[in-house]
């Protein structure tokens, strides 16, 4: 899939490829998804975490205790009666919301936590948690249970550095039966990598669709320019300069049928990612879900994360079974 991007778009991907980590470089091969949205929109410069690139398991992972500290510090005050603020970056876009009320830095110690009653006990096992592509942030999701194990609602916070301590940037409460978005990886505001792919893709249709009108006209001026000189060099058959010319219009006929071809392959390819994209989209609104059922949340992956990681899977087992077999050959 995608493998006769256009010229253009191509030499915009390959070039901030070169940049790329080598993580975004070996996941670029794996991964055409990788590949189509670099040649999609590279507005951020090399930057790949737009695509949904996360950055590895180690660096995800070093940031889910730091997290979950000041998690428990925000409940803990929240709890006791203590300054729930102390939890968050002094920052003036710090937040506190809850339903339609949304409190800034100064007035969150004024707010009254309904999920911060004395018997209710946070999870801390984050159903969903995920650092930002650009690993200056981190989003997580924690369930609340009632003391009769009910679930009482369900914390969705978004952390960032102040200094080298990781804080609460933002913080939304959610009651059982109010509905929440699963957390996705993002690039680095949540939901944007989901909401650039379906932009991007249907931007590029669109493009595609004119580049191939284009195409198709000069195609057609040309295959006439082309029959003009044919019927030139059958009225004077011996005329060099008439056979050159219709060498070159031959050529130039060619040439735009090849390019148009490769258009057409390219809309093809873009459709079907514009349409996983949606689908992706529509995978993610159904799992939007009441507080009370966000359980499901754990393990959800759409079906275009499921299929490429079984493409990955069955690449890398293809790769290892090839080496093992060289390195037998050459021992034999």
């Amino acid at each position: 899939m995608f493998k006769h991007m256009a010229s253009a778009s191509i030499c915009i991907a390959a070039a901030a490829l070169a940049t790329a980590p080598v993580q975004a470089q070996y996941m670029m091969h794996l991964d055409p998804n990788l590949y189509i949205m670099l040649a999609l929109q590279m507005n951020g410069g090399a930057n790949t975490c737009i695509t949904g690139m996360a950055l590895s398991d180690k660096k995800v992972d070093e940031v889910r205790l730091p997290t979950l500290v000041a998690m428990k510090g925000y409940f803990a005050a929240a709890q006791s009666g203590a300054s729930k603020s102390a939890s968050f970056r002094v920052s003036k876009k710090a937040e506190w919301t809850y339903g339609t009320t949304v409190a800034p830095l100064a007035q969150i110690d004024a707010q009254s936590d309904p999920l911060a009653v004395a018997a209710n006990r946070l999870d801390p096992d984050a159903l969903r948690f995920f650092r930002s592509g650009d690993g200056q942030s981190a989003q997580g999701q924690w369930l609340v249970s009632a003391a009769d194990g009910a679930v009482a609602g369900l914390y969705d916070g978004v952390f960032k550095r102040e200094k080298s301590v990781w804080k609460l940037e933002r913080l939304t409460l959610y009651g059982a039966t109010d509905k929440v978005v699963p957390a996705m990886q993002y690039c680095t505001t949540p939901g944007d990598v989901t909401a650039h792919r379906v932009k991007a893709a249907a931007d590029q249709v669109t493009n595609l669709e004119k580049e191939i009108a284009k195409a198709q006209a000069k195609l057609d001026l040309a295959k006439t320019q082309l029959a003009r000189n044919e019927a030139a060099l059958v009225a004077k058959p011996g005329g060099t300069a008439l056979r050159e010319a219709v060498r070159t219009a031959q050529q130039d006929v060619t040439s735009r049928e090849k390019k148009l071809a490769e258009l057409k392959k390219n809309l093809t390819d873009t459709q079907e990612y514009r349409d996983k994209s949606n689908r992706d989209k529509d995978e993610i609104a159904a799992m939007t879900l009441p507080a009370a059922e966000a359980a499901r949340f754990r393990g959800f992956e759409t079906t275009t994360a499921k299929e490429d990681a079984k493409k990955k899977s069955e690449d890398e087992a293809k790769r290892a079974e090839e080496k093992a077999k060289k390195k037998a050959a050459k021992e034999s």
